[in-house]
């Protein structure tokens, strides 16, 4: 183990004790970000939750954040809304543009989307008498372009995942973003699975919209995260709530909106959250995405060398580790509820999660924290569970 995996294993103190292997829902938060969000609610308590001081100094943790994250996907500062989950930002995208009854959206896969990025849409079409219309996918969760190219005849809105939560497998955003702006239709991304373990380029994306929480892949706590909004598809939205931050009333009651990102966070105060996913953004920036991934797809290949053998066992996913994330999918003759509780009383943690049509598989998810040894030893209590 080289010095800089060592000072990685001291940061999270879940290495001490379980070989964690489930941060495709939430992962652990290394000691520094801890300590920020202490020291956030510390300064508070000295200096004031509401004093000059502290508002300056909230002020500035915000502007940091927000460049951290556009460093992290290539945007603009002002184009980063903070909000508490991939859910909200994709529900202000949903509910925010003027849709018009007889409008269509196309969805990647239907119900094999995770729900945040299905259920609004279904909303949509009950509320709205907006169309959906279901792109079909391979058991993998690619989609055909071409198909794609019929869909979108006449649709106002695209939506799908960047890197799928059941398989890993990574959507060719660039390919549909192009198709998107041919067809003069808005691109929404769930970015989820991808935000903190692939690289993300919105531009070259040539999406409109994203969302990702700062929980699972980029280490930062629970109850934040971040919704891009290009400048130019900020204007096709109306804010869904209002208050003193994000608007203005003149003396003859007429609301003026501020503008991005403010318009968009009436209310928002979870300062301390917004402290530790700039630690946490700084942590595994300072790492490098190149590394992250390297040291991730290390430990999934070995994952999945090991229980591909296993007989019995199907997994899911592209075989070409290019097209995929370091989740590693698949089932047994073993019920997957059954196999994650006899993993965890052995301290490993995997998930069960849908692979499609209700049909339940073991997900394992490891991040960098997670050593080759880590992914040998879960990969080994996996086939002798099995044999």
């Amino acid at each position: 183990m080289s010095d800089i995996d060592d000072q990685i294993k001291r940061d999270f103190a879940v290495t001490r004790k379980i070989i964690y292997m489930n941060n495709g829902a939430i992962a652990p938060t290394p000691l520094s970000t801890i300590k920020a969000v202490t020291d956030f609610m510390l300064k508070c308590a000295e200096s004031g939750p509401d004093a000059p001081q502290t508002s300056e100094y909230v002020t500035s943790l915000l502007d940091e954040l927000r460049t951290r994250v556009a460093h992290l996907i290539n945007c603009d500062r002002d184009e980063v809304v903070l909000v508490q989950s991939t859910t909200e930002g994709l529900n202000i995208a949903a509910n925010g543009v003027d849709w018009k009854h007889g409008d269509a959206i196309v969805v990647r896969g239907g119900r094999h989307e995770h729900y945040a990025n299905y259920l609004p849409w279904v909303s949509l079409s009950h509320r709205k008498g907006v169309q959906l219309r279901e792109l079909a996918i391979d058991e993998s969760g690619y989609f055909d372009l071409g198909d794609l190219e019929k869909l979108i005849k006449g649709a106002r809105l695209i939506t799908m995942s960047h890197a799928l939560y059941n398989t890993g497998a990574i959507m060719p955003l660039e390919e549909v973003g192009r198709i998107a702006q041919q067809n003069n239709a808005l691109f929404c991304v769930d970015a989820a699975q991808s935000a903190g373990t692939i690289p993300i380029d919105v531009k070259k994306m040539g999406c409109d919209f994203m969302a990702f929480p700062g929980f699972k892949w980029l280490c930062g706590p629970t109850g934040i995260g971040a919704f891009y909004c290009s400048k130019k598809a900020s204007e096709l939205l109306s804010p869904q709530t209002i208050g003193s931050e994000s608007a203005t009333l003149s003396e003859h009651n007429v609301i003026s909106y501020l503008g991005m990102p403010a318009r968009f966070q009436a209310g928002f105060r979870n300062y301390p959250g917004a402290a530790g996913l700039e630690a946490s953004l700084r942590y595994v920036l300072r790492i490098g995405l190149e590394s992250v991934r390297k040291k991730n797809m290390k430990a999934a290949g070995i994952l999945r060398d090991v229980i591909g053998k296993i007989p019995d066992v199907r997994l899911y996913g592209p075989d070409d580790e290019n097209k995929r994330t370091s989740i590693v999918t698949f089932t047994a003759t073993t019920d997957s509820s059954i196999l994650v509780k006899k993993l965890e009383q052995n301290n490993i943690i995997f998930a069960s999660r849908d692979i499609g049509g209700g049909k339940k598989a073991v997900r394992a998810a490891p991040h960098f924290f997670n050593s080759e040894e880590e992914a040998e030893t879960a990969a080994s209590y996996v086939k002798n569970f099995l044999r």
